[in-house]
C-alpha cells in the first residue's frame, strides 16, 4: 500500500512469507531433512505431521503475501500482531522439541525470535512519506 503507515511491518511480512514459502517447499519435498537438520528423531509420524505442516505453511504465506499488500491498516495491524504471537509460539515450540539441539535447531529459534523483534520494532514506527489523513472541519 502506497500510504500506509505500517510500511516496514508489510515488509517484513512480505519476507516473512517468503521464508514460510522455502520452509514449506522443503517440507513437502524433503520432510525428513528437516526433521534431521532440527534435531528430532525421524519417524514416519513425524514426516507425515512435517509433510501437513508444509501443506499449511503453504496457505499461510500466500495469506502474508496478499494481506501485507492489500489489506488496509487497521487489518494489517491485527494481522502482523497475530505474527508476533505465531513468530514466539514456533521459536519457543521449536526451542522445546524433543531431540537433539543442533545448530539448524538454533537457527529456526533465531528465525522466529527475529521476527516477532522485527514486528514489535516496525509496528509503532511511522512510515516516511506517510501522510495522515486530515478531515477539514468547517
Amino acid at each position: 500500500m502506497r500510504n500506509s503507515r505500517y510500511r516496514y511491518s508489510r515488509l517484513v511480512m512480505i519476507i516473512g512469507s517468503i521464508v514460510f514459502a522455502i520452509s514449506a517447499g522443503v517440507l513437502l519435498i524433503d520432510p525428513s531433512a528437516f526433521v534431521s537438520f532440527i534435531g528430532l528423531t525421524s519417524n514416519e509420524s513425524a514426516i507425515w505431521s512435517f509433510r501437513l505442516t508444509g501443506v499449511v505453511l503453504v496457505a499461510l504465506s500466500t495469506h502474508m503475501a496478499t494481506t501485507s499488500r492489500h489489506a488496509a491498516d487497521p487489518a494489517f495491524r491485527r494481522a502482523a500482531l497475530l505474527m508476533v504471537l505465531v513468530s514466539i509460539g514456533l521459536a519457543v515450540l521449536t526451542y522445546l522439541a524433543p531431540g537433539t539441539s543442533t545448530t539448524g535447531r538454533w537457527i529456526f529459534v533465531g528465525i522466529g525470535a527475529g521476527f516477532a523483534a522485527l514486528y514489535l520494532i516496525t509496528l509503532p514506527i511511522k512510515s516516511i512519506g506517510y501522510q495522515e489523513e486530515h478531515t477539514n472541519s468547517a
